[in-house]
């Protein structure tokens, strides 16, 4: 049986309205934000994401104001060459251990499974920030709209065994956190609290409520 496809009111408008922009080269991502069924364009930013974290009150400040940068980056470089109006989504992800401790991508398999060592047994937080930058219709100025999504991820107890063998399949890297929960990690993640999707890069029920927001307020 053909299913209709899923595309709420503002979910149609926001594609025949915009350019609808993904700042991010994560596979991840993309693969998440098509399953809405909308055209989007992907130009990953090239923002270096170099903020110094000491700057930031708490990790959710410091993640979502990574993801304005990336969306700020890319809309800045394809404004003048895009026919509509531009809808940016910016968008950075973070792991915070137990310390506080902001944890990115690992560097090499050894801070891979210093990060992985630091993790077992232990709760971690996943945030995410997201912005939109949205071309508002007769504003000379774009809305920028930010929020953040964090969700508590619990692991097991990993032996050094189970890190090394991990590590040597490649998958922490490009990872924040060193892991992949929707991947092998998922062996050893013994239980999340929140937005799965969180976790693997994208908040998708957060957007999903920005974007009617915006459809509410007569944006898109």
């Amino acid at each position: 049986m053909e299913h209709t496809k899923f595309k709420p009111a503002f979910v149609s408008a926001l594609a025949e309205k915009f350019n609808v922009v993904l700042a991010s080269a994560s596979p991840r991502r993309r693969e998440l934000l098509s399953r809405l069924d909308i055209d989007f364009q992907v130009y990953p930013s090239e923002f270096a994401e170099d903020l110094d974290k000491t700057q930031f009150a708490a990790a959710s400040d410091y993640v979502v104001e990574t993801a304005v940068h990336k969306a700020r980056d890319v809309y800045k470089r394809i404004k003048s060459g895009s026919a509509k109006p531009l809808f940016v989504i910016g968008s950075d992800t973070v792991v915070v251990n137990s310390n506080g401790t902001i944890l990115e991508k690992p560097t090499s398999d050894a801070d891979a499974a210093a990060t992985l060592k630091g993790l077992s047994g232990r709760t971690n937080t996943v945030y995410t920030g997201v912005c939109l930058i949205v071309d508002v219709p007769g504003g000379l100025e774009p809305q920028l709209i930010k929020t953040v999504e964090s969700t508590e991820v619990v692991f097991d107890e990993l032996d050094d065994a189970v890190v090394d063998a991990y590590v040597s399949t490649g998958e922490p890297h490009g990872k924040a956190g060193s892991y992949a929960y929707q991947s092998l990690a998922g062996f050893f993640v013994r239980e999340i609290r929140g937005d799965y999707y969180n976790v693997v890069g994208f908040p998708c029920a957060r957007f999903f409520r920005m974007l009617r927001d915006l459809h509410q307020q007569g944006i898109i």
